[in-house]
């Protein structure tokens, strides 16, 4: 009985963090990280601040576990579309930033800790640049990959293009956000890329 209680114990606080976690990663794509405290957090769950530190230490340990959670599930969907052609790959990448645009006043984690870089502890700040350079790295090995597909042109420079290609879907989801016009991420996109097909 004992064992089965601290089971459902152990379920439920497991619980609780994972829907705390969710909260903060909405508030981050809306509001930024110094947009919400623990007390909102706190607030929409139902429990007193002092609660929320059973479940993390401090701001920045949460701040920590959102990014380690938007890098499993970049490294998920990385996976998942492994055995695809580049071209495919590409167009995989824009339909995931369409579906952030597509929940509104959302924009890319990356962005938004990015925007809030300078006042990140430390910690997160080294973070922020590791999944940078994770999603970067994937850029140019897929536009790589369309070089040895002759999809794309030989003399692609694929490190200035990656830098492009993830400028243009953050800066365009910023764009929908300050203009609402939900099919800008697209329009830039298409833009950017008829420029280096073969």
């Amino acid at each position: 009985m004992n064992e089965k209680s601290n089971s459902l114990k152990n379920d439920s606080k497991a619980d609780k963090k994972r829907e705390a976690l969710q909260l903060a990663k909405t508030y981050l794509q809306t509001l930024g990280f110094n947009g919400f405290s623990f007390q909102t957090i706190a607030d929409s769950l139902g429990i007193r601040k002092a609660s929320l530190h059973y479940y993390f230490s401090s701001k920045e340990e949460m701040g920590l576990e959102l990014i380690k959670d938007y890098e499993s599930a970049y490294k998920l969907w990385s996976a998942k579309v492994a055995d695809l052609s580049a071209a495919q790959k590409l167009e995989k990448l824009v339909s995931m930033f369409l579906k952030i645009s597509e929940q509104g006043q959302y924009i890319c984690p990356t962005g938004v800790l990015t925007s809030d870089y300078n006042t990140l502890p430390a910690k997160m700040k080294k973070k922020v640049k590791d999944f940078h350079f994770m999603q970067r790295e994937w850029i140019i090995e897929t536009l790589e990959q369309g070089k040895k597909e002759r999809t794309f042109r030989q003399d692609l420079d694929t490190k200035i293009t990656a830098d492009l290609i993830m400028a243009t879907l953050q800066g365009g989801l910023q764009l929908m956000r300050l203009r609402g016009e939900k099919d800008i991420v697209k329009k830039m996109c298409h833009a950017v890329f008829e420029s280096f097909y073969a």
